[in-house]
């Protein structure tokens, strides 16, 4: 009897004897490779010889696996070992390679944390975003492939460009970190070919003075008392919310109008000086607190007085006041471009707004300066009247009047 052929259709006819437990069908045209068909399973085997040990390696089931593709595998694992590489010891560490949610939790996020003001980005991005989908993968299953379906199916989610990269940017810096510090077989970010969406220029929103009677309105109605206060301390201050939520009243000198900003977005502490109005607010704010306060009282300018401690979450409230009020796409953060916009738009150098808001770089700064057309037609105005002054005064000739220069 001549043995099967070893093809994918004699594979799938072959039967295991009866009196055998198992048996093998080697292929003539690749050396090590043969399949081993028992009574309830076929699977194709790899065998070879490294440093004098005869090793067997299992390549995969048939017929999710097809002799083309057993074939291509042999031929991989004999590359491996002409450089001396065992594939069965290759395989082991592949497996032991730890998933991405663990090198995150395990290894990254403690780096972070010590390196980083704004982890608490990552962990978020990580745990809403890439955990998901990628973080039951170990670095060598995560394709490119995988990653541009992945950032499809965020769009197609309605998530925006800008949420996407952010995203795109931490899995790459995993992979980057993850490489520099030699985990095995880890390769770099650049092997993952990420492509990152174009994301249009952000459009400001500012609060105008119509919008803001409506607003503080509702802010009035809030069953959150709290939150009138804080609204009206971003608004003042151009403060990021995270700051405000953290504002302790230690951090205030009202008797010299400095508030100093403990822990920044940079990690660094800063100063800003405060306008009267603000020095009203604060003060409001603490005859709420001594009127509301129960035995021990709140060290948060903004804090939750049941529990001092600050709010967790302000959304709830302050999305059904904005709502209220009809204005459904003004964010919170949306307040400090309102800040910014006031200030330049009423003559305040930009590089004054620079450090009122804490920027490290003036050209973040520019985001955040909306000049209104009336105030550039000020500024064009300028120019013309120095002008006309000048021609009045017959220093300046116009074009007409100016005489020919002979060359």
């Amino acid at each position: 009897m001549h043995p099967p052929q070893f093809t994918n259709k004699a594979l799938e006819s072959v039967i295991c004897p009866q009196s055998k437990a198992y048996f093998y069908v080697k292929d003539p045209k690749t050396l090590g490779l043969s399949a081993v068909v028992t009574k309830g399973s076929k699977r194709f085997l790899f065998r070879y010889r490294i440093a004098g040990r005869q090793r067997n390696m299992s390549l995969g089931a048939f017929p999710a696996l097809k002799v083309a593709d057993a074939r291509r595998l042999a031929l991989q694992h004999h590359r491996q070992v002409a450089f001396g590489i065992d594939p069965l010891e290759e395989k082991k560490q592949l497996k032991a390679m730890p998933r991405l949610e663990t090198f995150f939790h395990e290894q990254y996020l403690p780096f972070i944390k010590l390196h980083k003001p704004s982890w608490h980005v990552d962990e978020s991005l990580f745990r809403l975003h890439l955990a998901p989908i990628f973080g039951q993968k170990t670095f060598v299953e995560i394709t490119p492939d995988m990653v541009i379906r992945y950032a499809a199916g965020k769009k197609a989610s309605g998530f925006s460009a800008g949420m996407i990269n952010q995203s795109l940017v931490l899995l790459g810096a995993l992979f980057n970190r993850a490489h520099k510090w030699r985990l095995k077989n880890v390769p770099p970010a650049r092997h993952l070919d990420i492509q990152y969406l174009k994301d249009p220029p952000k459009l400001n929103r500012y609060l105008s003075e119509e919008e803001h009677i409506k607003l503080f309105r509702e802010l009035n109605q809030s069953k959150n008392h709290m939150l009138k206060f804080f609204i009206g301390f971003l608004l003042l201050t151009g403060a990021r919310r995270s700051e405000a939520a953290q504002a302790r009243w230690q951090d205030f000198d009202l008797e010299n109008a400095v508030w100093t900003i403990p822990k920044t977005k940079s990690g660094q502490f800063r100063t800003v000086a405060i306008a009267e109005a603000v020095l009203d607010l604060l003060r409001v704010v603490k005859q709420f607190h001594d009127q509301h306060s129960l035995e021990n009282p709140c060290d948060y300018v903004f804090g939750n007085l049941k529990t001092g401690r600050p709010y967790q979450n302000l959304y709830r409230s302050w999305n059904k006041a904005r709502c209220a009020a009809g204005l459904r796409d003004f964010r919170l953060h949306d307040l400090r471009h309102s800040f910014a916009s006031i200030l330049v738009n009423n003559g305040v150098s930009i590089y004054e707004v620079q450090n009122l808001l804490g920027h490290a770089s003036i050209n973040t700064t520019k985001r955040y300066a909306h000049l209104a057309p009336k105030t550039l037609r000020k500024s064009a105005q300028v120019a013309a009247d120095v002008y006309s002054l000048a021609k009045r005064g017959g220093v300046v000739n116009t074009p007409s009047d100016r005489p020919v220069q002979k060359l």
